[in-house]
């Protein structure tokens, strides 16, 4: 604000003697609220205003995700892996914040949480479609979080081989080992921190599934099962890594 021409008058010090925005002739509070749209309006339980604006704040970051998984396919095609590494690292800030904001369930009463989740029919079927735990576009930035590991070949400078060599780990302890590209090295060690914030938000998405839904919703739910995969929850934590290990290639280095 310091750099702003005016005060918002909400208690900052005002010691270049700012003039003050009354924002209330700008935009009253009351239009704001009488813009609020809720579905299933005709259920009576307050609850559902909280379930309503968590889902629209996740949403809202998801859609931020989508627009950031572009510009960095884009980036690493371009070969700015330097940019592509911090838009990397801007990610999987993103999957820590959604954690958060899934927990935000958490502030629901427990009891009118059951009772809302009968109104609204929110079962552990994939063909239930709740505000909060059915999201297509969540589904879709795991995909494609998933996919970035198609990219990795080409940051590398080889090719997959068609028999299931080694040749990626290799060539990242090539890479690590000459470090002669650290905006390589930046870039690979970015993919490795999607991943795992990725099946961090997994993990504590299933555990949040418990607390508020029971273990039985958690254990049954095939909500987040990809369109073209038939990966459950729990084998999200199965899965074999997505990116080369550079770990690995300390260790393997170290032991040299």
């Amino acid at each position: 604000m310091r750099r702003c021409p005016y005060t918002l008058g909400l208690g900052e010090p005002n010691l270049t003697g700012k003039p003050n925005l009354d924002y209330d002739l700008v935009c009253k509070p009351y239009d704001l609220h009488s813009l609020k749209k809720i579905p299933n309006d005709h259920i009576d339980n307050y609850e559902k205003q909280t379930l309503y604006t968590t889902h629209q704040i996740l949403e809202s970051w998801i859609h931020t995700s989508k627009a950031l998984l572009d510009r960095i396919a884009e980036r690493i095609d371009q070969k700015r892996f330097e940019q592509a590494s911090s838009d990397c690292w801007l990610l999987e800030r993103i999957w820590k914040l959604l954690a958060e904001i899934e927990d935000l369930h958490l502030l629901v009463d427990p009891d009118d949480f059951i009772r809302l989740k009968n109104q609204l029919a929110i079962r552990a079927s994939s063909e239930s479609e709740a505000l909060c735990f059915r999201s297509n576009g969540l589904l879709e930035i795991t995909r494609r979080s998933k996919d970035l590991k198609h990219k990795v070949p080409f940051i590398l400078g080889v090719e997959v081989d068609p028999k299931g060599g080694p040749c990626i780990q290799e060539a990242a302890m090539k890479l690590f080992r000459e470090k002669g590209s650290f905006e390589k090295i930046h870039l690979v060690q970015g993919l490795q921190a999607i991943e795992s914030a990725l099946k961090r938000f997994f993990y504590a998405y299933k555990q949040l599934l418990v607390v508020v839904m029971g273990s039985l919703e958690a254990k049954g739910n095939q909500a987040l099962l990809s369109s073209d995969s038939c990966d459950s929850l729990t084998q999200i934590f199965l899965e074999p890594t997505y990116f080369p290990s550079l770990d690995a290639a300390k260790t393997f280095l170290g032991m040299k």
